[in-house]
């Protein structure tokens, strides 16, 4: 369905929705060669820091906010990460 706007909003769009597309890409063939040249469970931690890196992005492009707990969630798994790497 289209927006009701028709077709311009979706090609403005294009460019980011490419950007995306690439860097999903991108992110599933590192988490490949990474599960394959090292410990899976170094990998996977990684990988399971993406809704992380969602709202990290999300406040650095589009300024929303944090709360509290979202900041102390993030920064919870970010240092269970770097533990778990480390060893």
């Amino acid at each position: 369905m289209l927006p009701s706007g028709g077709l311009a909003p979706v090609r403005r769009a294009r460019p980011a929705l490419t950007l995306v597309g690439l860097a999903d890409a991108a992110a599933n063939g590192t988490y490949a060669l990474a599960v394959g040249m090292g410990p899976v469970t170094v990998a996977a931690s990684l990988a399971a820091l993406d809704p992380v890196v969602t709202a990290v992005a999300a406040r650095g492009v589009l300024r929303e906010r944090l709360r509290a707990v979202q900041a102390a969630g993030a920064a919870l798994a970010l240092a269970g990460t770097l533990l778990l790497a480390s060893g």
